[in-house]
This record gives C-alpha cells, sequence and structure tokens, in this order.
C-alpha cells in the first residue's frame, strides 16, 4: 500500500511536467538536471564501495546529477550531508545499505520536501520510509549456507557449529540469528554456547580470526563447521583453521567475494559462499528511479527480495566474481 507521500510526491511530479512541458530529461525538481543524492555508511565494506560506485557511474551515464555522501558508519555525519543535500535541491535520494534505525533525520527531511527515498538493502521488511527497498531473502541466504554446511559435515545433528554475526547490521542479524534457531532445531551444538559478535565490519577478519584461534586453543576438537554472515568473518575462519593445522573444519559465508571464490577453489575449510549480487540490484534500483525520472512513476512493489546463488565447489571455477 502507498503512503501519502509517496502518492502526492508522484502526482506532484507527473503534474509539474506536464505544466513546464519538459521532456524525461528534466529533473523532478523542474530544473534541467535530475539531482540525485546517493549515500552509504558502509563505504569501507566491499559491498558497500562497489555498488554504490556502480551507481553512481550508471546514473552518470543516463544524465544524472548524482552526489555521494559516505562515512565509516557516522550516521550522524550522512543525517547531516543528506538533510543538507535536499535543502539543496535534491530530487531524488538513493540509500545504500542504510540502517533504518538510524536516518530518521534525513527521512524526515525527505517526507517535508516530498523527496522519495529509493533503497539498497534497506532492511528485511517492508518500510513505508522508502519508496522501494531491493534486498536479498535472508531466509535463503541461511539456508544455502547451512545446507553447505550439512552436506560438507555429513550432516548437522551432534555437530559443534560456530555462528559469526554483526548485529548492527539487519540484515546480517536476520540471517545470524535464523541461522542459529534452524542449527538448535537439526540438534546442533551452538560452539561457546552463542553467537559470537563482530564489533566493527572493518576489523571482522582479525576478530573472527581470534575468536576461532582462542576456540580451538581451548578446544583442540570442539570444532566441526563455521556459518558466518559475510565473507571476511568467514576468511578469518579460515585463516584460524588453517593455521591451527585442521583440516576437517568446513566454513560458509555471504557475499561470494573474489577472495571467498580462490579458497573455495582450493577445496579447503572454505566450502560455499552465498552470492548477493549487487550489480544487479543496483541496475534494478536505476531502472526504477529513471521510471520515477521521466514521469513521476513510482515502483509498484516498496519491498522486492532477490533470491541468492549459492557459490561451492561445483560451480565456482565458472563464477566471476564482481568484488
Amino acid at each position: 500500500m502507498r503512503t501519502s507521500l509517496k502518492i502526492t510526491a508522484g502526482l506532484a511530479v507527473a503534474g509539474m511536467l506536464a505544466l513546464t512541458g519538459c521532456s524525461g530529461d528534466a529533473g523532478a525538481g523542474g530544473d534541467d538536471s535530475f539531482k540525485v543524492a546517493a549515500f552509504t555508511a558502509g563505504y569501507g565494506t566491499p559491498a558497500g564501495k562497489e555498488s554504490l560506485d556502480e551507481l553512481v557511474e550508471k546514473g552518470k551515464e543516463k544524465g544524472w546529477d548524482v552526489t555521494l555522501y559516505t562515512s565509516d558508519f557516522d550516521y550522524d555525519k550522512i543525517n547531516t550531508d543528506v538533510q543538507s543535500a535536499i535543502t539543496q535541491g535534491a530530487d531524488v535520494i538513493v540509500a545504500g545499505f542504510p540502517d533504518p534505525r538510524q536516518i530518521a533525520p534525513l527521512v524526515n527531511a525527505a517526507e517535508s520536501s516530498e523527496i522519495p527515498i529509493f533503497s539498497i538493502d534497506g532492511g528485511v521488511e517492508p518500510n513505508d520510509d522508502f519508496v522501494q527497498d531491493i534486498t536479498f531473502d535472508q531466509q535463503q541466504i541461511a539456508d544455502l549456507g547451512l545446507g553447505a554446511l550439512d552436506e560438507a559435515m555429513g550432516g548437522l545433528e551432534g555437530k559443534d557449529v560456530m555462528v559469526i554475526g554483526h548485529d548492527p547490521h539487519v540484515g546480517i542479524m536476520t540471517r545470524s540469528n535464523i541461522a542459529v534457531d534452524e542449527l538448535e532445531a537439526a540438534g546442533a551444538n551452538l560452539a561457546g554456547g552463542e553467537m559470537k559478535q563482530v564489533l566493527n565490519p572493518g576489523t571482522s577478519q582479525e576478530e573472527t580470526l581470534k575468536f576461532v584461534t582462542d576456540f580451538l586453543q581451548a578446544n583442540p576438537d570442539g570444532l566441526d563447521g563455521i556459518w558466518t554472515g559475510w565473507d571476511h568473518a568467514a576468511l578469518g575462519a579460515v585463516q584460524a583453521i588453517n593455521e591451527s593445522g585442521q583440516d576437517e573444519i568446513y566454513v560458509t559465508g555471504v557475499d561470494a567475494l573474489g577472495a571467498a571464490a580462490a579458497e573455495i577453489e582450493k577445496e579447503g575449510p572454505f566450502y560455499a559462499s552465498v552470492l548477493q549480487n549487487w550489480s544487479k540490484v543496483v541496475d534494478m534500483t536505476v531502472e526504477s528511479v529513471e521510471a520515477y525520472r521521466a514521469d513521476g512513476t513510482l515502483p509498484e512493489e516498496d519491498f522486492v527480495e532477490v533470491e541468492p546463488e549459492l557459490i561451492d565447489r561445483t560451480n565456482v571455477a565458472d563464477y566471476e566474481p564482481t568484488m
């Protein structure tokens, strides 16, 4: 169901274009440029950087006047920057991997100015703050990784499995908790008794290396598998396993980074990773923004879940990573 903001914004743009006789090249604000304010607080992560850089590049190819605002998970800066962009006449906002819990100031400013927000991976459920949010199905992500672990370990029941999460990221929090629940339901033992929480995605490889190293030193035979919510954590787990000299502990990740694919090809501890094709999501977002630019059309669906894909030993040789 559309919010009143969505309806008002769409009608306002359509009416303005009709009255001025502007072509699709005109901005929603009625001038000769189409101003897009894009932002991400996760520019230091591969997905954040690659996706937003690609969005900017493709937007410029379409003729957008696009400005990218970034930070290292500093949402005070993001809120300030985007509110400033709104006062300077932004027509559209594109949110890259936002935490919906931390962007209320810019959302309020956008609503007051009747500016739509298109989001990439902005949560795990419909949110009226966004006219469209495109993300990946978290249930499927968890299930694909657990299925790979099940295969690698010869079953889940009775196995000792570590789960690595990061609750500040809504998607990782959701899929990690699904993994914990399903492991326990399958009769697996949660290594250490609880999920391990990484504090900072930027240091997740080092943090996970320490988690796994410390656990293996205290429990030399107490680990069969590790489910991680993203690949940098998985790479840290693989490093710890390799350094321990054990060769029958298996790891799964999420994102299918180039470094992860290289490890999977070695047929060592890194067994599989779940691909989130962010380039595809960027293309879908650009298409939606272009439709709005043309005549004020807003997406029919405000929440779109894309199916992920498992990259493992059977298909990694044919896989071409984008990150």
